[in-house]
């Protein structure tokens, strides 16, 4: 076992025995008997913990979308990346798990680089791991959080955060869920729940899922679908050893596991290239909804992912003392990956790589409702990363190369985070409420890469010229804002928020014309807004205007004079608009979330970027001059639209009961979800975008036996309208003698499933 987890584990027993003779009552933030967000919508106002302690989310000066456990079983979101069809400001940032919010995001081959978007799952950080995240299961909500969210979050919440609750073991009741969908395309799910009193102040809650995603990129070379199977299992412990001190113990682990299909599909090519030629010969109908392609490598590859966190909360006098030890780890290996598109032996790349965090956060929260509310606390962060990527081939053979070239690319990276941070409610008057947040910290990044020439290459690809970096910064964030109560149930406010996302370097390309470090990525954003709620609190409306400028925006392009892929950064970007949610439980038997975003999100200028396949000089693709000589040619991004962002987003998503009898009842489900056009590459390219499309579901279905029982049928994508995942220039392309060509990954909802759910509770 690592030394981290003995050491936390350690230090937690420690600490419960020093504690008992604290004990006073119950800590106002334990999870001991925290009720699913639906539940609690029910009986009255919404509840969420954006802020770090439980409140009204009509009292959060945040724009935050809520995301029920019920509802991501009624719209089928299995996965993280699924969320993006229930809520309108998060968005896919690339392939590989990317994310955004608002626009901001990006994707990265660095291997010390961080996400814009944090996600935190039971108030531990996922951090370096936040590309593999549990599945979604046994969940009470997700919370997303809109706009930087550095002073409470830290680290990589540039751009928000998901804050990811799971529902808390019960000590009053012993209850078994199962739930399973069986869908078309090979689409199947079954997830299970025990929760088991153990005494009158401890329960054990055990949860495991498995999923396998519909199948959507086929092979046509071995005639394999690609297959993508989950499985996951989470146990979390619950005990209140006395009246003051409540301690979660949580132990989770997931694996994901690839293999057959293509890892993605060309769409378009040069007519009468030899890419083209092969892909013809091998019967591949090139095509805007193309999820065929012809590979002989193998697509192959898992990933584990696995940790232990434990929460205790103390209550001192009338405030809670909070400690969160974490570890957590995520293991991969890819043995098997063809990335030249065709079946003709060209490149394919291997490697394994390895992830271990340790984290330590201590916060003291006051008591609610006070002249003076606030949350105060120290953060503690380190994580190491070891891996290798091996690119071997006769890559360019068509070009008069007939001879295998590749390298291996071996890298360790190294990240630690100290901070200090801390937020306060002041009420001056009985309606006007003042916040004051900030967070001081050190983030420290070291990495080195080594480059050797791979078994039986003849020469390398790249440089071969070693990696070697380490920065060190400090910082202050923090938040700045007021809000009104207009009345009990309608409140204003406006906040200033200074975020902050640290340094990285670029360890996987060198060059002379390379810079090694990547500077901090430091977004500012104001945001004003109004919150009701009606109904009892049972409907919550939000409304939220933003305007948010990032310097230095991290990421991931490609560099015409390098011929290589770099990690760096855009001068500037900015995201500006408006967002809307309303959602809640009306009346008995309908619930309802609906959301919308408009945002003009543009790159600022001064962000070269390579041009797109046969850019014109029309267009914008100039000549790079450097020393007074050209050097390849680029497009300034200015102006253009944010990669993964529409200007309009829209979701809705809702469910109708009726009871049919005192034991029976009937229901409707539907949602939906629209985007407006999206761009894939920064440069001027009307060929890598998606086209405007709505996409619907719905559910019908009947619950007996007072709700243990039911059974529905289910439709994803009911139009059957084709929507890949992302677009880009197809890799290695060039080497076969096509200068314009384009492939697709499509995903879980590229086409219609329709399939059977079965639930049942005792």
């Amino acid at each position: 076992m690592d030394a981290r987890i003995f050491a936390a584990l350690c230090s937690t027993a420690c600490l419960t025995a020093w504690t008992p003779g604290l004990a006073q009552t119950v800590a106002p933030n334990s999870t001991a008997v925290a009720a699913p967000a639906e539940e609690q919508a029910e009986a009255g106002d919404i509840v969420v913990t954006a802020n770090k302690r439980e409140e009204r989310l009509k009292d959060v000066p945040i724009s935050v979308s809520v995301v029920s456990g019920d509802q991501l079983t009624r719209q089928n979101v299995n996965e993280v990346a699924d969320l993006t069809r229930s809520a309108p400001a998060l968005n896919t940032a690339g392939p590989f798990g990317a994310l955004s919010i608002r626009g901001i995001g990006s994707v990265s081959f660095s291997r010390s680089s961080e996400g814009s978007v944090g996600v935190v799952v039971d108030n531990v950080a996922l951090a370096g791991t936040s590309t593999n995240p549990p599945l979604l299961f046994d969940v009470a909500r997700v919370e997303v959080l809109e706009g930087p969210q550095g002073t409470l979050f830290g680290r990589n919440s540039s751009a928000g955060v998901l804050n990811i609750v799971t529902n808390a073991p019960d000590p009053t009741r012993l209850e078994v869920i199962a739930h399973t969908d069986i869908g078309t395309r090979d689409t199947y799910v079954g997830r299970g729940v025990v929760n088991l009193p153990i005494a009158g102040n401890a329960a054990l809650r055990v949860a495991g899922s498995f999923a396998q995603a519909p199948r959507n990129q086929y092979n046509r070379f071995d005639d394999s679908w690609q297959r993508q199977r989950n499985y996951a299992g989470r146990a979390r412990f619950l005990w209140e050893p006395t009246s003051d001190i409540t301690i979660n113990l949580i132990g989770d682990y997931s694996n994901a596991d690839r293999r057959g299909g293509a890892p993605w599909s060309v769409f378009a090519s040069t007519p009468g290239s030899r890419l083209t030629q092969r892909l013809t010969a091998c019967g591949i109908a090139l095509g805007t909804e193309n999820q065929q392609g012809c590979i002989n490598g193998g697509n192959r590859g898992w990933t584990e992912s696995y940790g232990v966190s434990n929460q205790i909360d103390m209550r001192i006098g009338a405030h809670t003392l909070t400690w969160i030890s974490a570890y957590r780890a995520v293991e991969g290996e890819v043995p098997a990956y063809d990335v030249d598109s065709v079946p003709v032996y060209r490149l394919n790349q291997t490697g394994p790589s390895d992830t271990h965090n340790f984290s330590q956060e201590f916060r003291l929260t006051s008591p609610s409702g006070g002249t003076l509310e606030y949350v105060a606390g120290l953060y503690y962060f380190d994580s190491e990363f070891d891996g290798s990527v091996q690119q071997l081939g006769p890559v360019a053979t068509d070009v008069g190369v007939p001879f295998p070239l590749g390298q291996r690319l071996t890298t360790h990276a190294q990240t630690t985070s100290v901070a200090a941070f801390g937020q306060a409610t002041v009420r001056l008057a009985p309606a006007l409420r003042l916040i004051l947040g900030g967070r001081y910290g050190n983030e420290s990044v070291a990495a080195r890469t080594g480059a050797t020439l791979a078994t039986g290459a003849f020469a390398p690809i790249g440089s071969l010229s070693p990696v070697r970096g380490k920065a060190d910064d400090d910082y202050f964030s923090y938040r700045v804002g007021a809000q009104f109560d207009v009345t009990r149930d309608v409140m204003v406010y406006g906040t200033y928020t200074r975020g902050y996302k640290g340094p990285s370097l670029n360890d996987q390309a060198s060059g002379p014309t390379i810079p090694v470090l990547v500077r901090p990525e430091i977004p500012k954003s104001g945001e004003v807004g109004i919150k009701a709620s009606a109904f009892g609190g049972r409907m919550t409306a939000s409304l939220a205007g933003f305007y948010t400028k990032v310097d230095d925006f991290q990421a991931q392009f490609f560099d015409p004079v390098a011929a290589a892929f770099i990690f760096g950064n855009a001068p500037s970007l900015t995201t500006k608009g408006v967002s809307f949610n309303l959602f809640g439980r009306p009346t008995r038997g309908l619930s309802f979330n609906l959301g919308a975003v408009y945002n003009d999100a543009r790159y600022g200028d001064g962000y070269l970027v390579a041009c797109a396949q046969q850019q014109t000089a029309a267009q914008g693709c100039v000549p790079q001059v450097i020393g007074g000589v050209a050097r390849g040619a680029v497009d300034d991004a200015g102006g253009n639209r944010l990669v993964g962002t529409p200007k309009w987003k829209v979701t809705a998503s809702g469910e109708y009961a009726a009871d049919l009898s005192s034991t029976t009842q009937a229901y409707a489900q539907a949602d939906m979800v629209y985007t407006s056009r999206i761009n894939w590459d920064a440069a001027f390219n009307p060929i890598l975008q998606n086209a405007p499309v709505a996409l619907f579901g719905g559910r019908l279905g009947m619950r007996f036996a007072s709700q243990r029982f039911g059974v529905a049928v289910f439709g994803r994508n009911l139009f059957d309208v084709y929507r890949p995942a992302v677009r880009f220039a197809t890799p290695t392309a060039a080497l076969q003698l096509d200068p314009r060509s384009y492939s697709q990954i499509s995903g879980t909802d590229s086409r219609r499933v329709i399939g059977l759910s079965l639930d049942a509770k005792f």
